[in-house]
């Protein structure tokens, strides 16, 4: 966090002077402990003392034949801090981007916390590329709220950062990495970098649902609440075609500039239609997408999650998805991939080719505190998983095709 600039005040009087100088330094003193707001007009975190400022920043490097970096937004509702945490060092990696949310059902104490987590890792602070949200709002993944958090995450990873190639959602409560970052990376690495992986489902059976209209009061009212159906229904549009799929994506920085920036007009106007559809995370980058030529080529048919059955087991996962869903936090499963997939410890992130070493209690200027080491984080290390998951979506992108050609 960055403290504001104080003003300067000349005045001609001695006795106030040193008393300007008493309350600036009272101000300097005190200011660490207030909270602090971003310039992006509402998103505040509670910082704490960062050691790291006075060092140089290590960022990644963006030369070709480099990895990408991948922006993670990861959210979750009231007592989902512990999860959000989880899930953070399990997608951990310092080229990547992480943005973090507690909806408006958690409190402002349970925000607090999370930030002050986030700034006092060391390992956060030397990369200083995980960020939260603290003033939150009410999110309704059924409603049109839903969609304007993911829009709002998305426009917030544009703004912290210039360099990230795709974003990802996940969901604290419902989402699990099944690939370290390292194999992720490198599977990506080979990709080209306007490449979607968006679900794209037979939408026949979808009309009724275009044609019902929603309300989602979470959008106006400060905690999440359900949504509620009208009445009345509408005609389905008659100048782009809706298009449905699953709501879980993962998305280019272009396609995403594109919704976001609104140089074109038709992603926001398809934004006020979907406010009233009901799960329009299922709707609108399959509609973005098909009704807008650029992006028409752009996409492989595919979430990369897998879907979890009942007593499923690691075997079934293959080595072409990324992500699992849904698994509970007290799930065996999840344990099983730590300690069998991600070879990440209790409270631990997952190692990689950035060789993360630490070693505990060191005196540094009196202090005690962590001692961090890093390799490079410019090149990763893949496992045979992540090989076999760079072959597979290499040829996914190399036999993809029109996805809305058949759609049309």
């Amino acid at each position: 966090m960055k403290l504001s600039k104080l003003q300067s005040f000349i005045v001609s009087s001695n006795t106030h002077l040193k008393f300007l100088a008493l309350v600036t330094l009272l101000l300097i003193l005190g200011a660490s402990y207030f909270q602090q707001q971003y310039s992006d007009g509402g998103t505040k975190v509670n910082p704490v003392p960062n050691r790291s400022r006075n060092r140089a920043l290590i960022v990644p490097s963006k030369r070709a034949g480099e990895p990408p970096v991948l922006a993670y937004w990861i959210y979750g509702s009231s007592g989902d801090g512990q999860r959000i945490r989880r899930v953070l060092k399990a997608a951990y990696h310092p080229r990547n981007q992480y943005l973090l949310l507690l909806d408006a059902s958690s409190s402002s104490d349970e925000r607090a916390d999370l930030a002050l987590y986030v700034q006092s890792d060391p390992l956060f602070t030397a990369f200083d590329n995980v960020n939260v949200v603290g003033r939150s709002y009410a999110v309704n993944q059924m409603g049109g709220s839903g969609l304007a958090a993911l829009l709002h995450a998305s426009a917030l990873l544009l703004k912290l950062s210039t360099t990230w190639d795709w974003f990802i959602p996940l969901s604290a409560t419902s989402h699990y990495p099944l690939m370290t970052q390292d194999d992720i990376l490198h599977a990506f690495t080979l990709l080209p970098r306007d490449l979607n992986f968006v679900h794209f489902a037979n939408t026949s059976h979808e009309d009724q649902r275009v044609k019902q209209v929603v309300v989602d009061p979470s959008i106006y009212d400060t905690k999440t609440t359900p949504i509620f159906y009208g009445k009345q229904t509408r005609n389905a549009p008659n100048t782009f075609k809706i298009l449905a799929g699953s709501p879980w994506v993962i998305l280019s920085r272009s396609l995403l500039e594109f919704c976001v920036k609104g140089w074109d007009n038709f992603p926001r106007k398809l934004l006020m239609y979907m406010t009233n559809l009901a799960s329009p995370l299922e709707f609108y980058f399959q509609t973005v997408i098909c009704n807008s030529p650029a992006f028409h080529n752009t996409t492989i048919d595919s979430d990369l999650r897998y879907v979890m059955s009942q007593n499923d087991s690691l075997s079934n996962m293959g080595y072409s998805l990324i992500v699992a869903r849904p698994l509970d936090d007290d799930d065996a499963l999840l344990q099983e991939i730590d300690n069998n997939v991600l070879n990440r410890s209790a409270d631990g992130v997952v190692p990689g080719k950035w060789c993360l070493k630490q070693k505990q209690n060191v005196t540094i200027n009196g202090e005690i505190e962590d001692k961090w080491k890093w390799g490079d984080i410019n090149s990763v290390e893949a496992s045979p998983r992540g090989v076999k998951l760079g072959l597979t979506l290499s040829w996914l992108a190399s036999q993809r095709v029109d996805v809305c050609q058949s759609r049309r």
